[in-house]
């Protein structure tokens, strides 16, 4: 069994970490033969290796002493830097490796781990001095900035793929990408996408020299640039126009999506005319082309179709948004953070992915979530499902393609909706509501499986059209039924004698939340390890829900990080999570952007809110910005991995950081399918610093 070592260390330049232990594909504690860990991220290290049997030897404290194993069946190991031939060894004593593990994460020196704090914001909503009504990917740096001075070390994004397909507030939503691969535009700085001189500096030209046609010049000081006066005079233009928008969508309470992609399209286009001819000759954009000719093709013939124009402008928007982004992202390493992405469950259904490879997804249902505490009716995403079959006849490549991609930018994602590569909530293309859904893949139940445990079925009464009803005839297979979910809210239910309540209880009961673990497990285990092996990013995933009793254990099984929300606990019986039961390689929150803020949730119901103040032993009468603190505190000595906080809730520390209503920062409303993504941040980066 290969097992995957990931450690944190800062290291300085010049230092080196190894891995080694008391088996022979560890080195038997030899520092010779010890295995080489790959840096892979601003402190993160990581090394796979296979880990058998071990053998006799067994390494103390003190680097020279051997003892004799106590068992040839526990792996020890332990890390060392080298630097200059200089060997230093972890302090403490040697670590046990679990069995069964294959992924462990470390801290170096610590056989406690220590809490990483991070923050969650979208780029969108990001504000900057001179940013152009919405956050943008040369924005990133700045909140690093704010983010070292908070002793923060991890960024939190949501998606940032193109999703450009109406060119109004339906391309809000960040979820619905035309591409897997392609990022969004909207978010490049139009000033380092120009190849004009700083637009502040066009004050400082003077006269450099005439022609002999007499056209006069003038000239930048620094850098030396020369431009023709009819030239500079444009450019002018240009600028004074730029600085004017830029100005106005700045000046904007919200982020006007539609009104700062259309004129951000403008300068596009002006950059796009004046770079174009020399930039297509030179290697680098070359280079981004061949090494991403797999999917941008098709992107770009994609977007020219839909705006009328040629290929062109879209490959070389693409180069830019790499280029920015990846300066942003060296940045942020500079400053020790970490970039998490969000990599969502589903496709636009009229996107570039579905009509290049139609095979690989079900175009005949859409996709979403069941009823639950945000969205009585269900969700409706209208994203197709996958085909999973044909997925796995090439090893899964769509999606490991999908991930290595996006590694380019992210040392740790969030797998959107995790539950969907367990099972995924299906909906009739006919059908809107999230009710008349059922989960796929499944094993539906037979007539005779249904009379079995009690229930008088009748076909005509109990699996008939429309939402008062107990069963939906499964797709695809004769005389085989799915209770509908949440059947015990219809009238028809309501009708039932106690009996029959009683026998249809129990098998909504195991079909939902029995029948299907092994299958389901199986089914996971055969999709999410070709992902999570794609690349060294660490995987995190949103598994909020109508969580099965094998999630856990696979994602626990393949190191991948859960997500636990503090007003969401998955313990039967609790109302709050309780920090005893959080698991340790888990992300800990106040919430998420489909949810109300720290302050808002606890301004929605005083009952409430007293509970989970008592629950925390806080006699705060009233809630201000110190109460937030001290919840926040708590979080701060909780056993997991990462805590990673909405800036919203950072913001509200500080009560001159309110707003007059906390309703209004709250990003999304699950239940509104027309939800506009436009929060903003009310102050600059800058005031925070």
């Amino acid at each position: 069994m290969k097992t995957l070592f990931r450690l944190r260390y800062d290291s300085r330049w010049g230092e080196e970490m190894f891995l080694t232990g008391n088996t022979s594909e560890l080195g038997n504690w030899n520092t010779n033969k010890a295995v080489p860990m790959e840096y892979v991220g601003p402190g993160i290290w990581s090394a796979s290796v296979e880990t058998l049997r071990a053998t006799s030897n067994r390494q103390t404290n003190n680097a020279s002493e051997t003892l004799r194993a106590t068992s040839l069946q526990t792996v020890e190991y332990k890390y060392f830097i080298r630097e200059n031939d200089q060997i230093r060894w972890e302090d403490g004593p040697n670590r046990i490796l679990p069995e069964g593990k294959d992924r462990v994460w470390d801290w170096f020196g610590m056989t406690e781990r220590q809490t990483m704090k991070g923050v969650a914001v979208p780029l969108f909503s990001l504000r900057t001095e001179n940013n152009f009504g919405i956050g943008e990917y040369a924005d990133l740096p700045k909140l690093g900035d704010w983010c070292v001075a908070n002793g923060l070390k991890i960024i939190q994004i949501l998606p940032i793929n193109d999703t450009t397909a109406h060119y109004d507030w339906r391309d809000s939503y960040p979820y619905n990408a035309i591409s897997a691969f392609a990022l969004n535009p909207i978010y490049l700085n139009i000033e380092q996408l120009w190849a004009f001189p700083p637009i502040d500096s066009l004050r400082i030209l003077k006269a450099c020299h005439t022609e002999p046609s007499g056209e006069a010049y003038l000239c930048l000081q620094n850098p030396r640039k020369c431009f023709a006066f009819d030239e500079v005079n444009d450019i002018g233009g240009k600028a004074t126009s730029f600085k004017r928008t830029r100005t106005i969508l700045n000046k904007e309470e919200s982020v006007n999506y539609p009104k700062v992609l259309k004129a951000k399209w403008k300068y596009f286009q002006i950059a796009f005319e004046q770079q174009w001819d020399s930039l297509k000759e030179t290697t680098e954009f070359q280079q981004f082309v061949k090494e991403n000719e797999d999917w941008l093709h098709d992107y770009a013939q994609f977007c020219a179709k839909r705006d009328g124009n040629g290929t062109e402008i879209h490959l070389f928007l693409q180069y830019h948004c790499d280029k920015q982004l990846c300066k942003a992202v060296r940045a942020l390493h500079d400053k020790g953070l970490l970039l998490k992405g969000d990599i969502p469950i589903g496709v636009n259904p009229k996107g570039v992915d579905v009509k290049s490879h139609p095979d690989l997804f079900n175009l005949d249902v859409q996709v979403g979530a069941p009823p639950d505490d945000f969205a009585a009716e269900g969700q409706n995403w209208g994203f197709p499902s996958y085909n999973w079959e044909a997925m796995s006849k090439d090893g899964y490549a769509w999606w490991q393609r999908r991930l290595q991609v996006m590694s380019r930018y992210f040392d740790a994602y969030r797998i959107d909706h995790i539950l969907g590569f367990f099972r995924i909530w299906e909906i009739p293309k006919t059908v809107k509501s999230g009710l008349m859904g059922h989960f796929t893949p499944a094993l539906p139940l037979s007539i005779e499986e249904i009379e079995d445990q009690g229930f008088h079925f009748v076909k005509s009464k109990h699996a008939k059209k429309g939402v008062d009803t107990f069963f939906i005839p499964a797709p695809d297979e004769k005389d085989k039924y799915i209770p509908r979910i949440e059947l015990h809210k219809t009238k028809a239910y309501q009708s039932l004698s106690e009996e029959q309540k009683q026998a249809i209880n129990a098998i909504y009961e195991d079909f939902y939340f029995h029948r299907h673990n092994d299958y389901w497990k199986q089914k996971a285990l055969e999709k999410l390890p070709a992902l999570i092996n794609a690349t060294p990013m660490i995987a995190c995933g949103e598994d909020l829900g109508m969580i099965p009793a094998c999630v856990p254990e696979v994602m626990q099984q393949l190191g991948i990080m859960s997500l636990e929300v503090q007003r969401m606990p998955k313990v039967l019986g609790h109302q709050f999570v309780q920090t005893e039961d959080l698991p340790e390689n888990c992300v800990y929150t106040t919430g998420t952007h489909d949810m109300s803020t720290l302050r808002g949730w606890l301004a929605e119901d005083r009952v409430r809110t007293r509970q989970f103040l008592d629950s925390l032993d806080l006699d705060d009468r009233k809630v201000t910005a110190k109460t937030l603190k001290k919840i926040l505190e708590k979080h701060f000595d909780s056993p997991s991995k990462w805590n990673i906080y909405p800036l919203q809730d950072l913001l509200d520390l500080n009560e001159k950081n309110w707003s007059p209503n906390p309703a209004d920062d709250q990003i999304n409303v699950p239940s509104n399918a027309k939800n506009q993504w436009k929060w903003r941040m009310r102050m600059n980066l800058e005031t925070l610093l």
